[in-house]
């Protein structure tokens, strides 16, 4: 997915929240900025957001020295998907469809994302499930992809969501071979492997890591070892934003998974904020 003009702010508003978060002085926070500022000019439309989420992370942890400035944030978004964990199993169990629901719990779980939300706002979304609707929902195609897959490739997007993935592995993880990946360094609240199995991610998936520190998914910045189990896979269910941002377009067996979190994406979608997505990656 390119990037359009209105990202331009959403970039400056998420180093301000980052800045803030690291706890440096205001001078400290202004010379954030002032770098980000310089480079906003150097980057191309054609390239995705995540892509400019990389090199202002690098600014921050450059100029801080925090290497993980959410980790208190992702430690209590773990907390929080945790402690919803019975709620939701108790949903699945007496669900008529308890595939179509773990699909809509994984999706409602994407709103737990610090880029674009807080904590008031994600406990108010995730109070009802059936508040909730889909507004792409490929739902048959999913069930094809998924009775012929032998191998699945799980992309995790944020730490506290892991959980709520879990749900959805615990329905599809039945003898396939199953990786649930996570990113391979710190970025925004985005999930390491000590959230994938602190969720308890291990007992339906094998968890390795992408080897890149990129909110979403570029095989050229990813380890050789996730990029083979990648291209091989015979269905990659990709959860987040950032992976839909990072992966549209491409031509691989993939399903996207997620919120709708900002115009411009709703925009490619012809959807509307806060819809919830199940979306072929083929036509």
């Amino acid at each position: 997915m390119k990037t359009y003009l209105d990202c331009i702010p959403c970039f400056l508003k998420q180093t301000i929240e980052l800045a803030r978060i690291t706890g440096v002085d205001d001078k400290l926070q202004k010379k954030i900025i002032d770098e980000v500022c310089k480079i906003i000019p150097e980057f191309s439309f054609e390239a995705s957001p995540p892509q400019m989420a990389v090199k202002i992370h690098k600014i921050v942890r450059r100029l801080t020295s925090n290497k993980d400035p959410y980790k208190k944030i992702k430690q209590d978004s773990q907390k929080l998907g945790l402690d919803m964990y019975p709620y939701l199993k108790e949903q699945v169990a007496k669900a008529d469809d308890a595939l179509a629901l773990a699909i809509k719990i994984a999706a409602i779980g994407n709103v737990i994302d610090f880029a674009t939300n807080d904590f008031i706002t994600i406990k108010k979304e995730l109070k009802d499930i059936t508040n909730h609707k889909f507004a792409v929902f490929d739902y048959e195609k999913f069930k094809d992809s998924l009775n012929n897959a032998k191998t699945i490739l799980y992309l995790g997007d944020n730490a506290g969501e892991t959980v709520f993935d879990k749900v959805l592995l615990e329905k599809i993880s039945k003898d396939k071979r199953t990786y649930y990946a996570v990113r391979g360094f710190p970025t925004i609240n985005d999930a390491l492997e000590e959230d994938a199995i602190e969720a308890g991610i291990a007992h339906y998936a094998e968890i390795i890591s992408n080897g890149s520190d990129a909110p979403g998914t570029f095989l050229n910045s990813c380890s050789k070892e996730f990029s083979d189990i990648f291209l091989n896979a015979d269905l990659i269910i990709s959860k987040g934003q950032g992976n839909f941002e990072s992966l549209h377009g491409g031509n691989y067996p993939i399903f996207f998974i997620f919120m709708i979190k900002c115009p411009p994406v709703a925009k490619e979608l012809n959807c509307k904020v806060g819809n919830l997505i199940l979306k072929s990656g083929k036509e």
